[in-house]
């Protein structure tokens, strides 16, 4: 069965945790528009209102893929969605703060900006949104920000299931990507790195919990494929 947290506070303490985290990371992100601001003369602004015009997108299909009904189950390992949300920010954040500092710099090891690796960033940003999105309404009232097993928790196998079995994981793994990418913020890359690493982590616990708790998942899993269709 599904190993829960020991204390019966532990929910509250996490939730607490990422409050916290986003207050944080809202704060240095009013301080990243800032500093934009204050260079915004001297910035080349179409890779910034494509970075913005894809986050709005992003945000807009989260909200009207998610239809969950406010049912709980029974969840586990809560602490690594305070893990992403730790590290997902600031994905969203440095590649801001790099582009204003090194925009107008032009060197062997920082090169000027390319409009064409912004496009491929926000193909893959968008490619990913869009898996992500098609994954949760697949999944409807049983898709959950945590790994958590609700009650009568059917197999699903509709919509993107049919061909991978973490399509919210795949789009997430594109998204961490290409959002560095809209704005050739290329050290930032290293924030998609680990939170690459975390989501592969969280994946291979989510199906441990899945094989356990949800009859003919491990079966489904013989004749489905991670992340990648007819390659892993």
């Amino acid at each position: 069965m599904i190993e829960f947290e020991g204390r019966k506070g532990t929910g509250r303490t996490e939730e607490w945790i990422n409050w916290a985290i986003s207050i944080v990371m809202l704060l240095l992100a009013a301080e990243a528009g800032k500093l934009l601001a204050e260079s915004w003369s001297s910035l080349n602004h179409l890779p910034v209102y494509t970075y913005a015009g894809i986050l709005f997108l992003y945000l807009l299909a989260e909200k009207a893929a998610y239809r969950s009904r406010g049912i709980k189950g029974r969840q586990s390992k809560k602490w690594t969605r305070s893990l992403l949300l730790f590290f997902w920010w600031p994905l969203l954040i440095v590649p801001v703060l790099e582009y204003r500092f090194y925009s107008n710099l032009e060197s062997d090891f920082y090169p000027q900006h390319n409009f064409a690796i912004t496009v491929a960033g926000a193909s893959l940003v968008l490619i990913g949104t869009g898996l992500r999105a098609w994954g949760m309404w697949a999944l409807g009232k049983y898709f959950s920000a945590h790994i958590e097993i609700m009650k009568n928790h059917p197999l699903i196998e509709s919509g993107p299931y049919k061909f991978i079995r973490h399509p919210a994981y795949a789009g997430n793994i594109l998204q961490a990507v290409g959002i560095p990418l809209v704005l050739n913020a290329y050290y930032s890359l290293g924030i998609s790195a680990v939170l690459i690493l975390l989501f592969l982590y969280r994946l291979k616990l989510e199906e441990e919990a899945l094989v356990r708790e949800i009859k003919g998942y491990e079966d489904y899993t013989k004749r489905t494929d991670r992340l990648i269709p007819k390659i892993w």
